[in-house]
């Protein structure tokens, strides 16, 4: 599972049993982080998930601020939660080019960003499965 870290909304990707394509995308809505936890805590035992990337907001230099730092916090948690591994995955230029996908789409302003969080998630765990792949 990959999920594009965000404080309100989380964008969610699911890979293939076999672990070779991030797919099946979602957003969850939120009002806090426990709520986030509880809500993909619901997911990872439905859908039997093994492993969760979470993709972590470093800075176009590669320094980690305040959003990433919370990012690392919230995998940490949600590690224990679930009781998985959950990885931290640099996500720099997902966002831009979840943007550079959905460019010129027509889509009204809410379901765009909901849309770009979708993509950014499937960008975060496909890149993961990729270099994962390589290196198997």
């Amino acid at each position: 599972m990959g999920i594009d870290f965000g404080t309100r909304r989380f964008g969610i990707s699911i890979s293939d049993p076999g672990g070779v394509v991030a797919g099946n995308p979602s957003v969850i809505d939120v009002k806090s982080e426990k709520q986030a936890i509880t809500k993909i805590k619901e997911l990872v035992e439905r859908e039997a998930i093994e492993e969760i990337v979470v993709g972590l907001p470093l800075s176009l230099s590669g320094i980690s601020g305040p959003q990433a730092e919370k990012a690392a916090d919230f995998a940490l948690r949600l590690s224990s939660a679930c009781g998985i591994k959950v990885v931290l995955w640099d996500e720099r230029l997902s966002t831009v080019e979840a943007e550079r996908i959905l460019m010129g789409s027509t889509r009204r302003a809410r379901r765009k960003k909901e849309t770009r969080d979708q993509i950014a998630a499937v960008i975060v765990l496909q890149s993961y499965l990729d270099r994962r792949g390589r290196s198997a």
